[in-house]
């Protein structure tokens, strides 16, 4: 490929320098596990997106775990979500216990249908799910609404969407927990897996921490008390941050807003490029897209990706086919035609290579293969 969806070399060389020294500083300082770069990361994130609190974990998957559990979903319950994304959220309600209930999208934007999400409220439904699709948010403000008017808590997974802004705000204090992935192909990369919850709610904010600690608190092993022996106050899992991740995103964070702007402008190429040829995502107003992906949606998908390919770009069908239509949620009863916009959209969706590691001369070369393989 002579160009690449992602290319975390590339992004490498440009910063390493920094994020040597600071995986130096990690293995150096001798503490590498309970130091202190994963609370200084959390302290900053937190600050980057005007959240009280943030809780490094060490996956996305980890994050929306450790947020159902720490609301009390459980056996018995159910929560709502989407079929169109990874399978770490329907996952995550299985694990706790719960039962999945998917509902459709809204095809301008690949997020939940708020309407949808609403009809399907039963006396088990005990939280929603909306997941940021791409990067554009979910309606979360609708979403606060329904979720408030009956009784329910609202988990966001803005695993996509970091940066995202609705009416000036940014993602990740929107909902009670607000979930994100730090893994090497998102906004904000680690070099493994990493994630992170933001809430407003500092007892939600201790009890995750915990959950994800193997019921342990910080306060235990950062050596201002001289403790020996093991202290559980809850049951958890091996599921925080590692010190080095946090060093290298820490490093990472400072340019974060460069990032975005650099995406922001590239799926503007695009669509500068592209109206006409394709069906575009778009932003609905009041909505700041953070564009992890840039997804047009075509018929004849499968022409088209033979067709970059022999040019030499890569491209992906992110979340194709639906979680609904997935061999291991067979036994969950969703057939064919269950969720048609969904559906649909998972057959006709490509994300085009969009990132830092790109220009926009080599976004215009993707852009004329695009129209060059849709003649």
């Amino acid at each position: 490929m002579r160009i690449l969806v992602h290319d975390q070399a590339e992004l490498y060389r440009v910063h390493r320098a920094e994020i040597d020294a600071a995986i130096a500083r990690v293995l150096g300082s001798g503490r590498v596990d309970w130091g202190d770069e994963v609370p200084s990361f959390e302290e900053e994130l937190a600050a980057w997106l005007k959240a009280r609190f943030a809780i490094a974990v060490g996956s996305g998957t980890a994050a929306l775990t450790a947020a159902l559990r720490a609301i009390g979903v459980g056996q018995g319950d159910e929560v709502i979500t989407v079929a169109n994304t990874d399978l770490a959220d329907s996952a995550a309600i299985s694990a706790v216990g719960a039962s999945i209930v998917w509902v459709d999208i809204d095809p301008e934007t690949g997020c939940i249908d708020t309407a949808a999400c609403e009809a399907v409220i039963t006396s088990r439904t005990r939280a929603l799910l909306p997941v940021d699709m791409y990067g554009h948010p979910a309606d979360m403000e609708e979403m606060r609404r329904i979720a408030d008017s009956h009784g329910l808590a609202l988990i966001e997974d803005a695993c996509l969407a970091l940066g995202a802004e609705i009416a000036g705000r940014r993602v990740g204090t929107l909902a009670d927990v607000t979930c994100f992935s730090l893994s090497p192909g998102k906004h904000l990369a680690a070099y493994g897996l990493a994630g992170a919850c933001t809430t407003e709610d500092a007892a939600l904010a201790d009890l995750i921490r915990k959950l994800s600690s193997d019921g342990q608190t910080r306060e235990w092993h950062d050596g201002s008390q001289q403790h020996i022996g093991l202290h559980h106050e809850t049951e958890g899992s091996n599921e925080r941050m590692d010190e080095i991740q946090a060093a290298v995103l820490r490093t990472k964070l400072p340019y974060l807003d460069e990032t975005l702007a650099v995406r922001r402008a590239q799926a503007e190429r695009y669509t500068e490029c592209l109206e006409g040829h394709a069906e575009l995502p778009r932003e609905k107003a009041g909505v700041r897209h953070a564009w992890r992906n840039y997804v047009i949606e075509v018929d004849g998908r499968d022409a088209l990706v033979a067709h970059l390919y022999a040019c030499g770009i890569g491209c992906s069908a992110p979340y194709s086919p639906p979680q609904h239509r997935q061999p291991v949620y067979a036994n969950l009863g969703y057939a064919a035609g269950s969720l048609p916009k969904t559906e649909r959209s998972g057959r006709r969706l490509l994300a085009l290579p969009l990132g830092p590691h790109l220009n926009l001369e080599q976004i215009d070369i993707v852009a004329d293969a695009v129209c060059a393989g849709l003649l």
